[in-house]
């Protein structure tokens, strides 16, 4: 009973950041844009979805873990932005205005953090996408593999949100691609392709890391809330959130139809997993479950 209340009390936070998120968007659109987006709804956002971040993997994971895997990554995510800001690496030749404030080697502590949520939300998803990977009774070799495919899934969901969040930072200065780019090239002079493939690939070696420091330990069975309600609003959240400003900021419904198809089949895929085991018939998922929950 604790589990579950504990469960469901970051799920009400979320669902209640998340409903104030959409609804701003909705009421900025409704009455003309004269809300502006600025630093401050995404400093906002990003901080409310970090308390649900730490306090989900804090009852998920515990605190030692947690520490561990977001110290990690933040240095391995702010790494990789410095090597792209200084010298054109990973991503490609781009650089920061002052807009997201503070920062080190050129590269704004706000920009390294907002990398959490969305790895986070990929790697929790990747274990009910395909949950017969994400089991602990595997021999080595297999659970390598299942390891390093888990990382691509979730690599793919993280690159996704990507394809609507950068034209729209782009496009309100919060920094510069130096050449541009041939992903929606009108927009602030474009994308370069190869941002996206750094995004795979550092989101790759992230979610794989969260992957092994979580070995130590037997795997833990949690309730609805823990293992699929709340890692799925989150990811929802983000693409809600995105797929919003694309539509009423930016004002490009083929840039909010591309992050639709490429953030919606992972929703899709999630929300079946979740009706097939409120019918009894996803059973590799309720393996992940308490047997008290597993016909709830």
């Amino acid at each position: 009973m604790k589990k579950h209340i504990s469960g469901r009390s970051p799920f009400i936070f979320l669902t209640i950041l998340t409903t104030l998120s959409v609804l701003l968007i909705i009421l900025n659109y409704l009455i003309g844009m004269r809300i502006p987006f600025k630093v401050d709804f995404l400093i906002g956002f990003v901080g409310g979805l970090l308390i649900f971040v730490i306090w989900h993997a804090i009852l998920t994971k515990g605190w030692r873990r947690s520490v561990l895997m977001f110290s990690l990554s933040f240095m391995i995510a702010f790494t990789a932005e410095a090597l792209g800001v200084n010298f054109g690496l990973i991503f490609g030749n781009y650089h920061y205005t002052d807009v997201l404030g503070i920062g080190l080697f050129g590269v704004p502590f706000l920009a390294a953090i907002t990398w959490e949520p969305i790895l986070y939300a990929a790697f929790c998803m990747s274990d009910f996408l395909s949950p017969s990977a994400a089991a602990g009774n595997i021999t080595w070799g297999k659970r390598l593999s299942s390891f390093l495919w888990l990382a691509v899934v979730g690599a793919l969901a993280t690159t996704a949100w990507d394809m609507m969040i950068d034209p729209i930072a782009v496009s309100q200065g919060w920094w510069v691609w130096e050449k541009g780019g041939a992903y929606v090239p009108y927009v602030a002079n474009g994308v370069p392709i190869t941002n996206f493939m750094g995004w795979l690939a550092v989101s790759f070696v992230i979610i794989l890391l969260y992957r092994l420091i979580m070995l130590r330990g037997a795997p833990q069975r949690h309730n609805m809330y823990l293992s699929v309600y709340g890692p799925l609003l989150l990811y929802a959240a983000l693409f809600l959130t995105a797929f919003g400003v694309t539509l009423t900021v930016l004002r490009r419904p083929e840039v909010a139809l591309i992050g639709l198809l490429a953030m919606g089949p992972f929703i899709t895929i999630a929300l079946t997993h979740v009706n097939l085991l409120q019918h009894g018939q996803a059973t590799s998922l309720s393996n992940m479950l308490p047997k008290t929950e597993k016909n709830s």
